[in-house]
């Protein structure tokens, strides 16, 4: 039930944006929706196919044949966990849904024309200022923090692949979807570049992958780059990498409470992380929590709905076979 529920979330956002988007939408089927299906697949399948090596490594010496010490690996492959082929279906549905919100980028991208990055950093110029004049400013550490988000998602995501838990999966996926929506609509509302993008000298990026990424995205907004699926532009608020973390802490502490000692650690890094390279306010941050609880919320209670409504077609076809076979106990006993 909740793979459907997914499948109807992603179709109702993606109309959605589409209709919203208007003359900017990008086609509902192409290269931008491809790409990114491709793409977010590939890194699920690497992290299945990582978490299961490790496993190998863990199981071999159970495997070892005593006679010569190989090893017998079509038994190690079969005990190896892997995931069910439902889990493969969802990434995809969820890579069509998440593809979707660049129609709305593009909304972004051509028709904002008034910015609230004066306000942001005239609340927060003060800690700025102090964060990049302090000792933990070292720019390539926070962007290693920065730019293994994805991997470290798609780590979390494969464990709950190989751990049979397709519920959690669809449920964090269609709160994730919700939330690549949801942050969409309100950077159009209130439009705010970043820091690195409003005051781009106090930034120095010399030496990181965000310093090739800055160039990338001014092109973007300015037209020059063509939008291949995956350009987010310069949306600063809310950060929906702080939301996403975020969503990794809460979905994987539901599962493994114990994850919370690495998860929270790894959550506040992230988010120091989007503050000293600039990518985001710490207003962002907040805002990118509190659209993701929402999203999380949302998608729990549309999951719970989506039970009972199945609950209840099964009471009614219950009944319905009931009442059949009353009446014709009826209809026997008439007859004799």
């Amino acid at each position: 039930m909740e793979f459907i529920v997914l499948l109807i979330v992603t179709a109702i956002v993606s109309v959605a944006a589409n209709v919203f988007a208007g003359p900017h939408a990008v086609p509902p089927i192409g290269t931008n929706q491809v790409s990114v299906q491709v793409g977010l697949m590939f890194f699920f399948v690497l992290a299945v196919i990582l978490l299961a090596l490790g496993e190998s490594v863990r199981l071999a010496p159970r495997f070892s044949r005593e006679r010569d010490g190989r090893l017998d690996l079509k038994e190690l492959f079969r005990a190896v966990k892997w995931p069910p082929i439902e889990s493969f279906l969802i990434v995809l549905v969820a890579a069509y849904g998440v593809s979707s919100s660049v129609n709305l980028v593009e909304v972004y991208r051509i028709e904002s024309n008034v910015w609230y990055d004066q306000i942001f950093w005239g609340g927060e110029k003060e800690i700025f200022e102090s964060l990049l004049m302090s000792p933990a400013a070292l720019p390539k550490f926070w962007d290693a923090i920065y730019q293994v988000l994805w991997f470290i998602l798609f780590i979390g995501l494969a464990g709950l692949a190989r751990a049979q838990k397709t519920k959690a999966m669809a449920e964090s996926l269609c709160a994730v979807i919700v939330a690549f929506h949801i942050t969409r609509y309100v950077a159009i509302a209130f439009p705010s570049a970043g820091p690195v993008f409003y005051q781009p000298d106090l930034f120095d990026l010399s030496g990181t992958r965000s310093a090739t990424f800055v160039p990338l995205l001014r092109d973007y907004m300015a037209g020059r780059v063509a939008q291949n699926g995956f350009l987010p532009g310069t949306q600063a608020f809310p950060s929906l990498h702080v939301g996403l973390a975020w969503c990794a802490v809460i979905v994987m502490a539901r599962e493994w409470r114990w994850t919370l000692w690495l998860t929270l650690p790894w959550f506040s890094l992230n988010w120091m992380a989007t503050l000293f390279l600039g990518w985001h306010y710490i207003v962002d941050g907040v805002g990118g929590v509190a659209v993701m609880s929402i999203s999380l919320a949302v998608s729990y209670w549309l999951a719970k709905f989506g039970l009972w409504c199945s609950s209840m077609v099964v009471y009614a076809k219950r009944k319905s076979i009931r009442l059949g076979l009353t009446r014709s106990e009826r209809g026997d006993n008439h007859i004799m």
